[in-house]
């Protein structure tokens, strides 16, 4: 199965905004508060926008078809999106298979 490139482009386009975005409301702030970076701020500096692309990809891969503003989009929340599949598995309280979870009948 053959893939556009400019959707996972666009999607990694978008990724790199945030980052750019994210540095220009930092450039504001005092430097004392503002972010070290060290290594790790890097890492995460180029993983934004491979997410993003790896999204897009998933939605092509999946059968969507995206283009335009839907893979800017896409790569430029991609980071919300992320953190709030991790903030949902990291606040339950519960294990999963809990066999109280289950209904018996």
């Amino acid at each position: 199965m053959e893939f556009p490139i400019e959707p996972l482009i666009q999607a990694g386009v978008g990724g790199f905004m945030l980052n750019m975005m994210n540095l220009y409301q930092e450039s504001k702030l005092s430097t004392a508060d503002r972010v070290p970076k060290d290594s790790l701020y890097w890492v995460f500096f180029i993983f934004w926008p491979m997410a993003g692309a790896f999204l897009a990809y998933i939605y092509l891969s999946s059968g969507y078809e995206i283009s335009g503003w839907l893979a800017f989009t896409t790569g430029l929340t991609v980071p919300t999106t992320i953190q709030s599949i991790i903030d949902k598995g990291t606040t339950s309280s519960k294990p999963f298979g809990d066999s109280t979870d289950i209904e018996q009948e």
